[in-house]
């Protein structure tokens, strides 16, 4: 995937967090809240997602420079 459309996609994605959010902030409080709930979970599983997969790469960053800068026998 090319700098561009990784760059677009993360850009949505975070606009989808903050509407999801917010929208379910607003949706409590105005008194739906079923819905609040339901927009709240779309929120939890998009930031479980996103947390997930950076704290993946992250560690394998580290493993793979680890091991590279141990195998130089």
């Amino acid at each position: 995937m090319d700098e561009k459309k990784k760059r677009k996609l993360t850009t949505w994605l975070m606009i989808v967090m903050i509407v999801s959010l917010v929208g379910s902030f607003v949706l409590f409080f105005m008194g739906h809240y079923m819905i609040a709930f339901a927009v709240g979970g779309v929120f939890m599983i998009l930031a479980t997602f996103l947390g997930q997969w950076s704290s993946n790469k992250s560690k394998d960053y580290v493993h793979r420079h680890t091991h590279n800068n141990n195998n130089k026998w």
